[in-house]
């Protein structure tokens, strides 16, 4: 649920400040047309009853997106004068948050700080082009009948690998990195063009260790609609409306202007 707080807006241009509504929490899974909106850098983009010129409200404001373990706190562009101020209270804010929100708020989630709309807006740009290949892959990986490794997403995005790996399914589920490196590579065999699972081999190619960490949504195990449980490295099942792992619920100011406001919040519903 994303939620808006009432700021008085001042526009840059010397007009006279006005009272207006703005995004102060963001659910990117729940609300796709805020995500959007952040994607095309207009969140929060106000146009001045004065002049009629945009500009952005000196309003900090909050995005998460559990699955894919972002949480980010974005500041207006001016707060990168006293960044250091900024990020403690992003620290302090974030602690509020994961005391508040408990189980929905990823445990490894670690806060990422933006100041302008451009930091957020280019982190989803590269999440939407990930997930095309890898949608890719797993059309590949499924004809091919290989299982898939779900990485923790905020782990993939630190190491520069994909979010989720074929693998040879290992027995009951235990999947090791030799079954990763063989997915990789039958994978590759397949289909060449897929560049960052080709990376991806050459990074793990002699590599000993432990697995990536998985995706917190599978560290125990996810019950499905039958009841059972599934497991990292399953074979894609018959059915293509069941997958092998949950995917999230989906398959595939100046001082004062940086101060979040808590007055009149409204959900994206519209309700008080």
């Amino acid at each position: 649920m994303s939620f808006k707080g009432e700021v008085e807006a001042r526009c840059p241009h010397g007009c006279q400040p006005f009272e207006t509504e703005v995004w102060s929490f963001i659910r990117g899974d729940a609300s796709p047309e805020l995500r959007a909106s952040l994607l095309a850098r207009e969140c929060n983009l106000l146009l001045c009853p004065g002049c009629d010129k945009p500009f952005y409200a000196e309003a900090p404001y909050v995005y998460l997106e559990p699955a894919a373990e972002i949480l980010a706190f974005v500041f207006p562009e001016s707060c990168k004068k006293q960044a250091a101020r900024w990020r403690k209270k992003m620290r302090e804010d974030f602690l509020a948050m994961r005391k508040a929100l408990g189980a929905q708020l990823p445990l490894d989630a670690e806060p990422v700080v933006f100041f302008g709309p451009e930091g957020l807006s280019e982190l989803l740009e590269a999440e939407d082009f990930h997930r095309e290949e890898t949608d890719v892959m797993e059309c590949v990986a499924k004809g091919l009948g290989l299982g898939l490794y779900r990485v923790s997403p905020s782990y993939a995005r630190k190491e520069r690998m994909p979010a989720v790996l074929p693998c040879a399914a290992g027995p009951r589920g235990r999947v090791t990195l030799d079954d990763i490196r063989a997915g990789l590579a039958r994978l590759l065999e397949a289909n060449d063009a897929l560049g960052a699972f080709r990376d991806c081999l050459r990074k793990l190619e002699g590599k000993a260790g432990r697995l990536p960490p998985p995706a917190k949504a599978l560290a125990e195990g996810a019950a499905d609609a039958g009841g059972g449980t599934r497991r990292q490295g399953r074979p894609f099942p018959e059915e293509p409306d069941v997958l092998l792992s949950p995917e999230g619920g989906s398959g595939s100011p100046a001082e004062s202007a940086c101060e979040p406001s808590d007055r009149g919040l409204r959900t994206s519903d519209g309700e008080e």
